[in-house]
């Protein structure tokens, strides 16, 4: 009964060793796919962004555009190229932006200058947040860790 008990021990132990290591790793994958899935959305937690001058018609930057072609009214917000630039640079940084990953915490960051600005908005810009804590985020968070730790358990029985 005794080494019945220890073996049991020692696999629990060993189940939750290993989830200790994976877990983090998980919960960063869900946080990004979570960001940049707003990009696709346009939008953060179910509220869509702010629409941009470039495709409001009556706006001067409607009326009179830094580029030519109708790609400017039809490119998604903070995906496009915009002026002489490549498009997506930022929904490419937030695809690399878990930092750090540690059974105590998970950080996701941005190091683009203007990152900040669209996410928080400023005087000029409006508020297009892509990253940040939502209902819907840390729902899936606690429910990956809650799915993990019942899978660690059970195995072991």
């Amino acid at each position: 009964m005794e080494n019945n008990n220890a073996a049991k021990f020692a696999a629990n132990s060993k189940a939750l060793k290993e989830l200790s290591r994976t877990l983090p790793i998980e919960l960063g994958a869900i946080g990004v796919r979570e960001f940049v899935g707003n990009f696709t959305k346009q939008g953060y937690s179910g509220a869509p962004w702010k629409e941009v001058q470039r495709r409001t018609p009556g706006t001067k930057a409607y009326k009179y555009p830094k580029t030519k072609g109708l790609q400017r009214r039809t490119t998604p917000i903070l995906i496009g190229a915009g002026y002489r630039k490549r498009g997506g640079t930022l929904r490419r940084a937030v695809n690399g932006s878990t930092k750090e990953t540690s059974l105590s915490r998970v950080v996701w960051s941005v190091d683009l200058p203007y990152a900040k600005a669209q996410n928080d908005g400023t005087d000029k810009i409006p508020a297009r947040p892509f990253m940040g804590f939502s209902k819907e985020l840390i729902q899936k968070l606690d429910d990956k860790v809650n799915q993990r730790i019942k899978q660690a358990l059970s195995a072991t029985t």
